[in-house]
């Protein structure tokens, strides 16, 4: 499914519920503190989509549910050092974190 968004120039919006980041999740039995569903499980995802795509132009910030560790919105910020960690660069982070929604919308819209 991946692939076949990519190949349609998509940005896949990475969801933030912990159901669709940790494999063998069971809704309502488990749980994310003890899961330690984090940030950097997100940031798997997102390292996946753009190793997948070759680049940083298909994975963006969705919206759901959260992670444990982040307990508001302002804790999205904490999201850029863990990609710089990952070897992403500026503008990797930049296209992950809004230009390819940006860039979507402008297209498409």
């Amino acid at each position: 499914m991946i692939t076949a968004l990519i190949e349609r120039k998509a940005v896949i919006g990475l969801a933030l519920d912990a159901w669709m980041m940790v494999p063998d999740w069971i809704r309502g039995e488990s749980d994310p503190v003890q899961r330690k569903v984090t940030l950097d499980i997100m940031v798997n995802s997102i390292d996946h989509i753009c190793q997948l795509a070759g680049n940083s132009l298909h994975a963006g910030i969705g919206s759901e549910q959260c992670p444990h560790d982040l307990d508001t919105i302002a804790d999205l910020q904490k999201l850029p050092a863990l990609l710089y960690a990952r070897g992403y660069s500026h503008e990797d982070v930049r296209n992950i974190m809004h230009l390819n929604f940006i860039r979507y919308l402008k297209e498409y819209l």
